[in-house]
């Protein structure tokens, strides 16, 4: 690609290798917004598992762009390799004349997308401000962002992350922020954002935005997922993420529709789609969903709950209105949190703000970091059946049987501070409603057409799998209160319950 001469930059990556840069990325990558993204590990506390994960979304984020460019080449070599067999009326050929702007708004989509992930990543949105809040601090400057966060719901990191990211451009001189648009950068991010990027591609205007989206964040393959299954398999130490991402790519290719252009796999690739699909499934079983990381996962859930419960007068972003230059705007004060704010500094100091003198908090938060996690006193491992491919889990279902579980606990007088019920589902196909990739089928004509992804059940069906685990985690003061009686009664409950409604729905 033409794009390549603007490569001037490099930092070498245990995963890829070789990861070029250009100028105008290494500027967004050298603001302290991005920087900081070096103490906020990717998986919270995997390392308290297995020692050597403590790698951060600061070299995640780069491998994601790294592998965005790697499958928006490949699809140009693909384009042009499979267009004799598919037909020009199927294969979009234009990638090539894509605008440089364009193809460093991609980059750059890639790179930001995880920068407004705070201190514990996931973990942190549930201490999130609600839409109310966040729109009195920036609803003037950025409505857009605003518009995008339900009502009545709260802030997540994908809305940070677009704030982060106009933030960072805005810093920049006009000559530099002049080479990319903004908007698209967010759009890529964020769909919703814009809806649509229209470029000329020789004398024609087409939506690339379905494509660009589907490289960073889609179902079943993206960049993201493509990245952190081999980042994260290498550093926990446990093989079981691997997969051969050169056969994904050679599968890829861009196809047109209704003057928009989208990522489309070969019915010929399906194999190597599956055995990305089954890696990734082999990691959440095997990582993701130890024990012991998710009771360490749960007491923070649970730190969270009471201190909402007992402080809910106590705000995360305790800002202030700006009244003079000492203050600060609202920009300069969230800034200042998310940079002091490293994953260590909030379990260790800021917590402490919000959990004050609530004594079960304080106890369950000194015990996580102590390393004492609490004990397994119960674990059931869910497997629907007979399922396709658009199943997902109900999580209204199941969030009702866990409040059965919390009660009939309750009842035994076991103080509901120092046990956790933790559900963990997962989904090989989440998401597959919302994707906007494609698969080239063969008709039998000979001829190949374009359909949805998400409607290859008859392909696919046998590959798909949900898990719902439901784990029950409990501190040492109360865990032999757990007796073998009460556990058979939760049992039963949970079957009961799975019996007369179903955890899975389309």
């Amino acid at each position: 690609m033409l794009f390549d001469t603007n490569l001037t930059g490099k930092t070498l990556d245990p995963i890829h290798g070789i990861i070029r840069l250009t100028e105008l990325e290494l500027d967004f990558i050298d603001h302290p917004l991005f920087q900081r993204l070096r103490n906020i590990k990717q998986n919270t506390f995997l390392y308290k598992v297995f020692p050597s994960a403590m790698h951060s979304r600061f070299e995640h984020s780069l491998g994601v762009m790294h592998l965005a460019y790697e499958i928006l080449d490949n699809m140009e070599i693909n384009a042009h390799r499979y267009k004799r067999k598919y037909g020009d009326d199927v294969i979009f050929t234009k990638l090539s004349n894509l605008p440089i702007s364009n193809i460093q708004e991609l980059r750059l989509a890639a790179l930001m997308h995880d920068i407004g992930h705070g201190p514990m990543s996931h973990q942190f949105d549930s201490f999130m401000c609600n839409k109310a809040e966040f729109q009195s601090y920036f609803g003037d400057n950025y409505p857009q962002i605003v518009d995008l966060i339900a009502d009545g719901g709260h802030v997540e990191h994908e809305h940070m992350s677009l704030l982060f990211a106009k933030i960072i451009y805005e810093s920049l001189p006009e000559k530099k922020r002049c080479k990319i648009n903004i908007d698209n950068v967010l759009s890529i991010i964020e769909k919703d954002y814009q809806k649509e990027i229209s470029v000329e591609l020789n004398g024609c205007m087409v939506d690339v935005l379905p494509l660009f989206t589907s490289i960073i964040s889609s179902c079943p393959i993206d960049a993201d997922r493509m990245d952190y299954l081999l980042r994260d398999s290498y550093f926990s130490g446990v093989k079981c993420g691997i997969y051969d991402h050169n056969r994904l790519f050679m599968s890829m290719v861009p196809v047109v529709a209704e003057n928009k252009v989208f990522l489309a796999y070969k019915e010929s690739g399906l194999d190597s789609i599956v055995e990305f699909i089954n890696a990734r499934a082999n990691l959440f079983g095997q990582v993701y969903y130890h024990k012991t990381n998710r009771s360490f996962s749960s007491m923070l859930s649970k730190v969270c709950e009471l201190s909402k419960k007992h402080n809910s007068d106590v705000a995360l972003f305790d800002f202030t209105l700006p009244t003079d230059a000492e203050q600060g705007s609202y920009i300069e004060q969230i800034q200042k949190f998310y940079l002091d704010n490293s994953d260590d500094y909030f379990l260790n100091e800021q917590l402490e703000l919000l959990i004050g003198n609530i004594k079960s908090a304080v106890t369950i938060n000194n015990d996580i970091i102590s390393r004492k996690p609490w004990r397994k006193v119960y674990e059931s491992k869910i497997y629907p059946s007979k399922l396709c491919i658009i199943d997902v889990i109900d999580n209204n279902k199941v969030n009702l049987l866990k409040s059965i579980i919390n009660k009939l606990i309750a009842d035994q007088d076991i103080d509901d501070s120092m046990f956790t019920i933790d559900v963990m589902t997962d989904n090989a196909f989440k998401d597959i409603a919302k994707t906007e990739i494609k698969l080239l089928e063969k008709q039998l004509d000979g001829k190949y057409a374009i359909t949805k992804f998400k409607d290859a059940n008859d392909k696919l069906y046998r590959y798909q799998s949900i898990k719902c685990f439901i784990r029950i985690f409990a501190h040492k003061s109360v865990s032999e209160r757990f007796s073998i009686k009460l556990i058979q009664l939760i049992d039963k409950v949970k079957d009961e319950f799975i019996k007369e409604h179903s955890l899975v729905k389309r």
